[in-house]
């Protein structure tokens, strides 16, 4: 089994299944995929800690940025990536 760049970018645009990948760029994706969520995660965190910690700081460093888009950012990525394994699965 040959290592193919142009197999990986496949796999990880979801051209071809997951199951039908080769496991090293089916891992890589995967890695790639959490890293983004834990992005979006870890920005959530953090807005919401230094919400607590500076309250009253908030809206002057941030103005009127929400931490709920950074919610919304992850449902709508999650939401994407789930449509498109559903659509490769079938």
């Amino acid at each position: 089994m040959k290592l193919k760049l142009s197999e990986f970018v496949e796999v990880l645009s979801f051209e071809i299944s997951w199951l039908e990948g080769h496991p090293v760029w089916v891992f890589l994706s995967l890695i790639i995929y959490a890293s983004i969520i834990g992005l979006f995660l870890n920005a959530i965190r953090m807005s919401i800690k230094f919400e607590r910690i500076h309250e009253e700081g908030r809206s002057k460093t941030y103005g009127g940025f929400s931490k709920d888009l950074l919610i919304i950012g992850l449902i709508i990525a999650l939401s994407i990536f789930v449509f498109s394994i559903i659509l490769k699965s079938t």
